[in-house]
Formats: C-alpha cells, sequence, structure tokens
C-alpha cells in the first residue's frame, strides 16, 4: 500500500525526517506516536503528495503521491476541519460524495459519523466535536481502501470517541488499511496492529505492542510491603524501583525470576502482588526522558 525509500523532510535547516524507510502491507492499522513537532503529520502529507521530500523516493498503491490513479482509493481525516460557509453538513457531504466515481450515500455517512441530527444544521454552527465528526464523515465519503486519521479524536467527548472508535474497528475487520496518529496512545494501543515511535528524525521502533513492551520496559510488579525499596533494587532484572508509602512499583525485564524470589515473601512481607505489561503511554514517556 505504502512504500518509502530513504525519504528526508527538511524544512530550511532542521531536518524533520531523517533517511526514512517504510513499507506498509494492506490490512494494516499502523500506529503513528511521537512528540509534537516529530514529524507525524508531515509524514501523512509527504505520503499523501501534499508536501515534496528533500530526499527519497515514496510510492502508494504502486504511484507517486502526485498521480490521481488512486484518488478513489483514498481517504485522509487531517487535524484541520472544513469549514465552508453558508454551507449545512448534509450539502457538505453531497458536495465532498461528487467528487468519488463510487461514494458512499450521504446517508450511510451521516449514521457513520454520528451526525443525522445535525444533518441540516450549519457546519459553521457544529460544536468542535461534531466537525470531527463530519471530517470522519468526509474522509470516507468514497469508501478508502487506504485511511489516513491525524488527531482523528481531539475534540471528541467520552462518548463520541468510544463511538468513533468503534467504527475503526470494523473498518479493520473489513481489512481497511489505516495510518493514525493520536496524543490518546490508550486508542493507539487498543486498535493499532503495528506501532511506530518517530524520534529524532527516524523510527525508534517498528513493531507489534507485545514486542515494544518486552523490549523497551518489559513488565510491571506492583504489590504493598513494609520493606525499603533498596530490598529489591539491586535484584537482576529490576530495572527500577518505585516506592509510595508502602505501595511499591518493580519495573523489571522479565516477571518470572522476579516473582520466584518474591514467593517465600508473600503473604508475610509482601501483600497484593499484581503483574501486568507496561502500557503504550508509560514506554512512551520513558523513551521521552531518555
Amino acid at each position: 500500500m505504502i512504500e518509502i525509500k530513504q525519504v528526508t523532510m527538511q524544512f530550511e535547516q532542521q531536518v524533520v525526517l531523517n533517511q526514512v524507510d517504510l513499507s506498509v502491507q494492506p490490512g494494516e492499522i499502523v500506529g503513528l506516536v511521537g512528540a509534537n513537532g516529530a514529524g507525524k503529520s508531515t509524514l501523512i502529507n509527504l505520503i499523501l503528495g501534499r508536501l515534496q521530500p528533500t530526499a527519497g523516493e515514496i510510492r502508494i498503491l504502486g504511484q507517486k503521491p502526485t498521480e490521481k490513479e488512486h484518488f478513489n482509493l483514498l481517504g485522509a481525516m487531517m487535524q484541520g476541519n472544513v469549514r465552508l460557509a453558508r454551507v449545512s453538513v448534509i450539502e457538505e457531504l453531497e458536495l465532498v460524495c461528487s467528487y468519488y466515481q463510487q461514494p458512499r450515500s450521504v446517508a450511510e455517512l451521516l449514521t457513520l459519523a454520528d451526525l443525522k441530527a445535525q444533518a441540516h444544521k450549519m457546519v459553521s454552527q457544529l460544536s468542535g466535536g461534531q466537525l470531527r465528526r463530519l471530517s470522519f464523515a468526509l474522509a470516507m465519503a468514497g469508501n478508502p481502501d487506504l485511511l489516513f486519521l491525524d488527531e482523528p479524536t481531539v475534540g471528541m467527548d467520552v462518548g463520541s470517541r468510544q463511538k468513533f472508535w468503534q467504527q475503526i474497528e470494523q473498518l479493520k475487520e473489513a481489512g481497511k488499511t489505516i495510518i493514525v496518529t493520536s496524543h490518546y496512545l490508550e486508542e493507539i494501543e487498543h486498535i493499532a496492529t503495528r506501532i511506530l515511535l518517530l524520534k529524532d528524525g527516524q523510527f525508534q521502533f517498528d513493531g507489534d505492542l507485545a514486542t515494544l513492551q518486552q523490549q523497551f520496559k518489559g513488565t510491571q510488579i506492583r504489590f504493598t510491603t513494609d520493606l525499603p525499596a533498596a530490598t529489591f533494587a539491586k535484584w537482576p532484572g529490576v530495572i527500577r524501583v518505585t516506592k509510595t508509602g508502602a505501595k511499591v512499583l518493580l519495573q523489571v525485564t522479565k516477571s518470572d525470576p522476579i516473582l520466584s524470589q518474591l514467593a517465600p515473601m508473600m503473604g508475610i512481607q509482601v501483600h497484593d502482588v499484581q503483574v501486568q505489561a507496561s502500557s503504550l503511554n508509560e514506554i512512551y514517556n520513558e523513551m521521552m526522558e531518555d
């Protein structure tokens, strides 16, 4: 679906992307993660042909991004919302649907974006969350095989966010290919089959969440104890010990050896043991600190 070879993007003296390689296969849900200014939106705009790379080559569906053969197979929900003056929601949807050879029906798009109640409302009267849902409907107008979602749920309330990701889950099951960025990393963690961590102009990680958890932060073990934190700090495999009151958090490379050492203490000096993999948010914060 997407092939990127040795792409560099430079704005004046700032190198945003530095010799990036990427290949995206059909049906993948790629979560693109990075700090503000890391180059996530720049990368999406390069793939869409809205920017030209300083160096390197990009192919989308086998064509250069500037070619129009793949237009009907793409959808993009960018960060900026489309606000046409003196136009209703249904009129804007009808206009955009007219650009495609085989568009979804306007009625279907209104249902998809949960905007039936706002169909005849002026676009300028929509709330921030409703505008994001309209942007999603516009991105889906051509029933794309390849969908770009750049911070899609910003401005949505909790209920709207949940409904939105339910729709994306259905697209995932239908075999659509999706590239998504979001600062709500729990959303990426839930939906993505592949995670790209972008930092310092390059991908610091490319793989699934399980591999990322194992490679970067391992596992967390929580328990309560009156023993000092220093008791556990020098155990082999313990990366970090945090103690707040009686609550202890161990960051470990592997849980089994640590649990073996804790076992004789359980129920005597150590209580309420919980084991869980580190979340994407915790791994991301650790990487940004590093």
